[in-house]
């Protein structure tokens, strides 16, 4: 049986002090390839020149030219609300790109990393498995009721900048299975959300 990580974010809200759930920021990786797919073929673009023009789309850069304006207009006209629309029979449509789960892959050598799981021979970030945070924000603690699942652990962004893997190689990381995915692209999109200190991933796993 597969095993599945379930991952949030938390930022402290500066005035209250209080951890917060984030909501739907990030570009879920399974929509972002596919719309990258598209894109490139309809538009005979490059992977490079796809790559750009779509993350700078939803990055909210402005359009260079009247060609990427045209490209941005056809991906928001494009994008469904519908979760269930079927995108991969009607590439008319894209499915919903956000999610509030800034991973979602699995990759088991990455498990073993941040708890243990899966993998119990690579060296967990901090040492040990923690467990939810004592202030973990409500709406983390109804989730993590409902779900069920084992393994429950957290870092801020801080903690996964200075921890052992972030500080290898690109060619490191794949050597050890990890790959540069998560400790590359997720946390850089973490970095964006504020203080290293001052955002977090809480997260489990379920079977």
């Amino acid at each position: 049986m597969g095993c599945d990580i379930n991952m949030y974010v938390e930022k402290k809200n500066p005035n209250t002090g209080r951890w917060e759930k984030l909501d739907n920021v990030f570009i879920e990786d399974h929509t972002l390839t596919h719309i990258k797919g598209i894109v490139t073929n309809q538009f005979g673009l490059t992977k490079n020149e796809s790559d750009t023009i779509i993350l700078n789309y939803f990055k909210g850069v402005k359009p260079k030219n009247k060609w990427e304006s045209y490209i941005y207009n056809h991906i928001e006209k494009s994008i469904t609300d519908d979760p269930n629309f079927p995108w991969w029979v009607d590439s008319s449509k894209f499915p919903p790109p956000y999610t509030d789960q800034p991973y979602t892959g699995r990759n088991y050598d990455l498990f073993g990393s941040l708890a243990g799981v899966r993998n119990p021979n690579m060296e967990v970030i901090s040492g040990w498995v923690k467990g939810l945070p004592d202030d973990v924000s409500d709406t983390i603690c109804r989730l993590s009721d409902d779900w069920g699942g084992h393994s429950h652990n957290y870092f801020t962004v801080k903690e996964l900048l200075d921890s052992n893997y972030h500080k290898m190689s690109d060619e490191e990381l794949d050597t050890i299975g990890v790959g540069t995915y998560f400790f590359r692209d997720v946390v850089n999109s973490l970095l964006e959300l504020g203080d290293p200190e001052d955002v977090r991933i809480v997260f489990w796993f379920d079977n």
